[in-house]
């Protein structure tokens, strides 16, 4: 009698790799068969009186691969990431291609201003700047007094 024994790629991975890629990262084959990834990138929001800024990493992501929008009370970044590396050493060529798309809503606090959203990148890092509206100044009104 022989024993069989399954094995798992995943086993060869040690314990910690979801923490290391994150549990929004996974790989996905395209149509075709090549291997593309999907993940999130890590996002900070700060709130101020005057505006809510949001600043997304996205190393290697450029502008025109990229989308902000806003729906409702959503933020939703979401684009492409296309990176392509050679290398040649002693004769022999390596290659490598990363191709993943990614997508990140965030909530928006009441009373932003959607139609004077500025979204800037560099070095990386998208900054998008929402105003918010001012709240309307109260109106003095005059109350008449009854007598009798």
């Amino acid at each position: 009698m022989s024993n069989v024994t399954r094995w798992n790629p995943l086993d060869e991975f040690p314990p910690a790799w979801p923490r290391l890629f994150g549990r929004d990262f996974f790989a996905r084959l395209r149509p075709g068969g090549e291997l593309a990834m999907e993940w999130s990138p890590r996002c900070d929001v700060e709130e101020t009186d005057a505006e809510v800024i949001v600043h997304a990493e996205l190393p290697g992501v450029e502008a025109k691969d990229m989308e902000v929008s806003i729906a409702g009370s959503q933020l939703t970044i979401r684009g492409e990431k296309q990176t392509q590396r050679s290398e040649e050493n002693e004769g022999r060529t390596y290659q490598e291609r990363f191709f993943g798309s990614f997508e990140r809503s965030i909530p928006l606090p009441p009373g932003v201003d959607a139609d004077n959203i500025a979204a800037n990148l560099k070095d990386g890092v998208l900054e998008v700047r929402i105003p918010r509206v001012a709240p309307p100044a109260p109106e003095k009104k005059t109350v008449n007094i009854a007598t009798g």
